[in-house]
């Protein structure tokens, strides 16, 4: 019998180049910018509020009301003398104004605001009574000034 020669081919002497690494660099690459980009929003997503015939908010707005406590203990309420100097603690004329004031700014859905200046000489107790007819009210919303008179 007759054996067979195996030819080998000839090694062939130019290199070769090998890319399949520089394709997995080139996906890793490709994959890593995808995912540190950032989307830019739609304009869609941007709120608008159009413009209606009717008014949105109420129309009414209360300004603050401002009590004075004076040098002498006197009480006034938006320049107007609600308690006598030396008048009663419980002041009943000024809890009744601060209640009338605070049922207007519920009706109309607002936070009472009171400015509450007392003159630096007033009586200390003067100033009590006033915080303490604003507690028994519920009014919190309260800003501390102080004035003196000429």
């Amino acid at each position: 019998m007759a054996r067979r020669r195996h030819l080998r081919p000839l090694e062939s002497n130019t290199p070769g180049l090998d890319i399949s690494s520089l394709i997995d660099v080139g996906f890793m690459l490709l994959f890593y910018f995808l995912v540190t980009s950032t989307l830019q929003p739609r304009e869609a997503d941007l709120g608008m509020e159009l413009p209606t015939d009717t008014p949105s908010g109420n129309p009414i707005q209360l300004d603050p009301v401002s009590i004075r406590v004076t040098i002498d203990g006197a009480i006034l309420m938006s320049d107007q003398q609600l308690e006598e100097p030396g008048g009663p603690s419980d002041v009943p004329t000024l809890t009744q104004e601060i209640q009338r004031y605070y049922d207007a700014t519920q009706a109309l859905g607002q936070e009472p605001v009171v400015i509450v200046a007392a003159d630096d000489e007033a009586n200390q107790q003067r100033f009590i009574d006033v915080l303490n007819a604003l507690a028994s009210t519920g009014i919190t919303s309260i800003t501390l000034t102080g004035f003196k008179d000429d």
